[in-house]
Parts: C-alpha cells; structure tokens; sequence
C-alpha cells in the first residue's frame, strides 16, 4: 500500500515545529514525480551547498574548453582562508590539479580548493549559469573570506530548499550539461565523507566492499553545509528501482557548536529517514553481517 504524503508530510512538520530554529525540505522521487514539500521555497543560507553549483560551472567550462581539469593549481595565500578542508593544514606551494581541488572541495567540503576554483570560474558565471539552468534564486555572493561574510551565512550565498533539490534532479535526469560530466559530478559527490545529515539514519555504508558486507542497493551522493546554528544537505538517493532527490534545511539552531549531535542535523536525518521509508526505503533493511564479517568489523 503507497504510503499517505499527507500523514508523512504532518510527520515532517511536527519535526521542524518542535525544532527550536526553522526547517524546510523539498524531495521528488524521479519515477512516479510525487513531491514533499514543507517550506521548500522559504529563502535559506546554503552555507558549503553551494559548492555544487559552482562544481556544475566547472564542468560546464570544461565542456566548452575553457577548463582543463588535469591544469594545475597552486596553493597560495591568495585563496587561503580557514573552516572546513585540508589544505588549509598544508605548505603554500604544492600543487593540485583542478580535479583533484574539485574533489577536495565536495568530499571533505575543503573551503580553501572552493576559492581556487571560484577564483577560476568566476563568481558571476556560477550565478548567471544557475539562472540559466533555471534556479535564480541560488547566488553565491562571495568568496569563503569569513570576516567579510561575518555571521550571518546569507552572505555567502542563498537558495531554497526546492531550488536545491531541482539542482540534483537536474542532474540526476540529464537536464543539465552533457552525460559524462553528470556522470563525473554525482561520482564525485557519491565518495562524500560528511554522512550525518541525510544519510544519518539510513541503512547505508560507503565501506561495504572493504569490509565484505554484503550490498544492499543503496547509493547516496550528497553534499553538506554547515554554519554556526545552520546545517544543510542535498542528495540522491537511489536503490533497485527508486531513484529521488532532497534537499533539507535548519536554520536557528541555538547550539552553534560544530560536533554531530547539534539538534538541527538530527533534525535533518529523521526528516531524510521520515521521506526515505515514504518512498519504500523501509524494505531495505540493512543485511545481516556473518559471524566472520561481524569478527572483521569489530578487529577480532
């Protein structure tokens, strides 16, 4: 029996109602086109979501042969800044490619890769191809330069939670850009480190094969942001026969600490969980583990 959008709809609005911030959330699943939607085009910060969009103006340079992914890029103080990623950790002058800045700006969100490559795309073509591919409303606004974005996240850049999640049905349906670089995005986004916002409830390990689990179907490709009091997260989710896109966000959160038990990402992941079990990711349990596997896992 389908399950009822209106009682899974309710359930998601007494989610953000006992919430002490705002949430919203806009998901479609790509076969039958059913919709959840709870304040999907309230106005939202994006916070590290944006790097999608400009990872899309990326490969949409690359495609006209203004880019050459395999270019190198050197680290500089110029596009040093501090938050989230690795290279802020490193020696100026090593050099990656724009590929490898590419990976590092989704996969562990590195902020110091994202203004190497806005740097390179421009800032301006980001916006005007998001337009373009028909999401105004998503402008980045600047550079990860945190004393001239100061405290309030809108100033980096802003969305909508059904803006968002059109972005990754875009891509997820071939409506943007050609197949291969689709196919480089979401694969990009599939080896995501961050998994405690939509991915935090569901049966879904990105280690199956190097601890010979067995496979359940389930593939995510996602992308976080985070701020103080403000947690964001787009994906696609996709099994055996169920394919969908979400995006989710809370905003006001009055714990700004950045650890994984913040009120507003938890929020998010019974939210993903809530919209994952309507669209029948109920049935796919998580397999059991063999004795053998479960000695593997634990050391033994």
């Amino acid at each position: 029996m389908p399950a009822d959008p209106a009682a899974t709809i309710a359930a998601i609005g007494r989610e953000f109602a006992t919430f002490a911030g705002t949430g919203g959330v806009a998901a479609k699943h790509l076969g039958t086109g059913e919709e959840i939607r709870v304040n999907a085009d309230a106005e939202t910060a994006t916070a590290s979501t944006i790097k999608v969009p400009i990872l899309i103006e990326l490969f949409r340079q690359v495609e006209a042969g203004e880019v050459d992914l395999g270019a190198k890029l050197p680290l500089s103080e110029a596009i040093r800044t501090v938050g989230s990623g690795i290279l802020r950790e490193l020696s100026d002058g090593i050099e990656l490619s724009v590929l490898d800045h590419a990976t590092l700006m989704i996969v562990v969100s590195d902020n110091v890769s994202t203004n190497a490559l806005i740097d390179l795309v421009g800032l301006e073509r980001v916006n005007r191809t998001m337009a373009e591919f028909g999401f105004p409303r998503t402008r980045l606004k600047q550079r990860i330069d945190f004393p001239a974005i100061g405290p309030d996240p809108r100033n980096l850049a802003v969305s909508a939670p059904a803006e968002l999640a059109g972005i990754m049905e875009a891509l997820a349906t071939g409506t943007i850009l050609g197949e291969a670089s689709r196919a480089a995005i979401l694969e990009i986004m599939g080896r995501q480190h961050y998994l405690d916002l939509v991915p935090r409830y569901l049966p879904y390990s990105p280690y199956r094969e190097e601890l010979g689990e067995p496979d359940n179907g389930l593939r995510i490709a996602n992308k976080t942001g985070g701020w103080t009091g403000m947690r964001a997260d787009v994906a696609l989710v996709e099994w055996p026969g169920t394919r969908y896109v979400i995006a989710v966000v809370t905003e006001g959160d009055p714990d700004t600490r950045f650890w994984a038990e913040n009120e507003g990402g938890r929020v998010i992941g019974r939210v993903s969980r809530l919209i994952f079990d309507h669209f029948g990711g109920g049935e796919l349990a998580s397999p059991p583990r063999s004795a053998e596997q479960e000695q593997l896992a634990a050391g033994s």
